[in-house]
């Protein structure tokens, strides 16, 4: 998986992000099997739970928050994505800066 690590989004907005699954030599060869979960904590400390959706075939998948960003603390928050390839443990995780702004549309 490649992608940048910092995301910006205005406070009230929705917030989903598509990632394609590249396999490499290690790990599995799609997402079939794999649990995923995702969080978003935001600068205030809240902690928001994103809906994570696996596609069909295993080489992509959706994170989603199922409401809208108007109460994400304004500034810089934190958002993970932990894999889960086997059993209860983290195999690996993905860690994205996420600057959350003021809306500037009046």
């Amino acid at each position: 998986m490649s992608c940048s690590n910092t995301v910006t989004v205005s406070q009230g907005n929705s917030f989903a992000c598509t990632f394609t699954w590249t396999p490499g030599d290690a790990g599995p060869a799609d997402l079939l099997t794999t649990t995923l979960s995702s969080t978003f904590i935001d600068r205030d400390g809240a902690a928001y739970p994103l809906t994570v959706t696996t596609a069909n075939d295993g080489l992509s998948f959706t994170v989603v928050y199922p409401g809208d960003t108007s109460n994400w603390a304004l500034g810089t928050g934190r958002w993970d994505i932990k894999f889960y390839f086997s059993s209860t443990s983290i195999t690996r995780s993905e860690i994205f800066r996420v600057h959350v702004i003021d809306s500037v549309t009046v």
